[in-house]
């Protein structure tokens, strides 16, 4: 039986569109040395899987609420070589984070992050590129490799020494959330059941800084407040790398719903500064779930201002239809499927990021 005509129109428009992904924590696997990115990963599946691991050995503390085999297995078996491959994906984002043990060292932690990620590019010349402008993923979709580009999610490696961010700035970093969830020197986050408050001093030093050397500010994960000291304060365009306005706790309205003190929302802000909001896979339903986020956040703000971050985090949180990076086509699918126009697709699929990193990595 013939593929259907939509489906072949949606293959062939995933195919020539460069593809962004704006975040993923595999990181931690590769610094740890449980994988290689040459290899394709198989994960017991959450139904299968007896938790005898876990009982081996302690597993990353988060801020959230996670199974044992989520926390076990992160997100191994969701991104590599091949499943990037499979799912055309023209440049993923890479953050460094660090869980609630690691941060008596978090600067060494970060450390060992940086070298994994180097040496994964450096043993992968033919399928790999080290992105750190807009033109090395142009170069990457014309030489049919995946960019990989450096984030931190949460500022703590830095600690109060902002010197840090030039060194790190040379070892390919261009990306800071300043915060995961929890307060640090930089910021407060989206601490749960906590009165939160926005940047300290040296926070807004670090976004003058950045703004200086190119490098893009990530608000996800950081408090209300501190989003709009951000959005008020920043020269350059601003992005979400993950977000979502479904059913999670505290995103139900929260990007999209006007600030009195404002006038506007949160969204709408990142928007006007040239931005864009990433929808997030983990947790959703099945790809026309994370649509129906896209859908909105375009019915908001058009659609110039919307990307796609995966943030896959175990196989017992993905969407139905899109369990790992390999399914990427299913979501332009989807969007097909809903009517969106091809100009609209390709820039949810990457194009609007890429303009954000065109604007601001220099």
């Amino acid at each position: 039986m013939s593929e259907p005509r939509q489906n072949i129109a949606a293959t062939s428009l995933h195919q020539r569109s460069i593809v962004i992904d704006g975040h993923s924590d595999f990181l931690v696997a590769l610094a740890d040395g449980r994988m290689h990115l040459c290899d394709r990963v198989e994960v017991e599946s959450p139904q299968t899987w007896d938790g005898a691991s876990y009982v081996r050995m302690t597993p990353m503390k988060t801020p959230y609420t996670l199974d044992p085999y989520s926390l076990w297995y992160g997100c191994m078996g969701q991104y590599d070589i091949p499943r990037w491959r499979e799912g055309g994906v023209t440049a993923q984002v890479l953050a460094i984070y660090l869980s609630e043990d690691e941060l008596h060292s978090p600067l060494e932690r970060a450390l060992d992050m940086v070298a994994a990620f180097h040496h994964e590019i450096e043993a992968n010349p033919d399928t790999l590129l080290h992105a750190t402008t807009a033109a090395d993923i142009r170069r990457a979709k014309v030489e049919d490799k995946t960019a990989l580009l450096l984030s931190f999610e949460g500022g703590e490696p830095l600690g109060r020494n902002l010197t840090l961010l030039d060194i790190f700035y040379r070892l390919g970093l261009r990306m800071i959330s300043l915060t995961h969830s929890r307060r640090n020197d930089l910021a407060d986050g989206t601490q749960f059941h906590t009165q939160t408050g926005g940047l300290t001093s040296l926070g807004h030093e670090l976004i003058e800084r950045m703004n200086t050397l190119g490098m893009v500010i990530d608000l996800a994960h950081l408090s209300d407040a501190g989003v709009w000291e951000v959005v008020e304060r920043s020269k350059s365009p601003v992005i979400y790398s993950h977000t979502s306005i479904g059913d999670s706790p505290g995103y139900k309205t929260a990007l999209t719903a006007i600030d009195p003190q404002h006038g506007t929302s949160k969204l709408r802000a990142v928007a006007d500064k040239g931005g864009v909001a990433c929808a997030i896979f983990f947790n959703q339903a099945d790809a026309n779930a994370i649509v129906d986020d896209i859908e909105t956040m375009i019915d908001h703000v058009g659609p110039d201002h919307v990307g796609i971050g995966s943030d896959f985090f175990s196989l017992a949180y993905v969407p139905r239809d899109v369990e790992d990076i390999s399914k990427l086509p299913r979501l332009t699918e989807a969007m097909v499927e809903r009517g969106f126009s091809d100009d609209t697709i390709e820039k949810v699929l990457g194009g609007n990021l890429l303009r954000v990193f065109e604007s601001v990595l220099k």
